[in-house]
């Protein structure tokens, strides 16, 4: 495998979010993967916390629908092959995959909407062909984390 280079950014004191760690985890996990595959001849991954609110989710060419509130993003970027449009509509299709047979179900993105979804937040995928990829998570933060 070719040398990938890795960034991390943690936005400090960032609200709590209700969701299951070990969801998280698996989360990451399929996202990392999938960017390494994606990076066969090298490049740079990045993983990055944030804080938005609902006025200013996803591009102006297709805004995401989430309630109105304060979010936490986890994003996972890479510089590797990147997406067409036809390919990036189906990537939370379960058993979809650009990988080849024997390579992968195809759950792993199905499983990262599932979370999201869970989680009551939403996924907004980034990406073109020969520019890598951004998945950026929003999750809902936590009005009473004490609860």
């Amino acid at each position: 495998r070719a040398r990938c280079d890795l960034a991390v950014t943690l936005r400090p004191n960032l609200s709590l979010v209700r969701a299951d760690a070990a969801q998280i985890h698996r989360l990451l996990i399929n996202l990392v993967v999938n960017a390494l595959d994606a990076m066969a001849e090298g490049g740079k991954l990045t993983v990055a916390t944030d804080a938005t609110t609902e006025d200013t989710l996803g591009g102006p060419a297709k805004p995401l629908l989430l309630p109105r509130g304060d979010y936490v993003t986890l994003s996972v970027r890479d510089t590797g092959a990147g997406m067409d449009e036809a390919t990036r509509s189906r990537i939370f299709e379960p058993f979809f995959s650009t990988k080849p047979s024997g390579h992968g179900t195809g759950l792993g993105l199905w499983i990262v909407r599932d979370i999201m979804e869970r989680s009551g937040g939403a996924i907004d995928v980034r990406s073109t062909p020969g520019a890598g990829a951004e998945f950026v998570m929003y999750f809902p933060a936590a009005e009473n984390p004490a609860v």
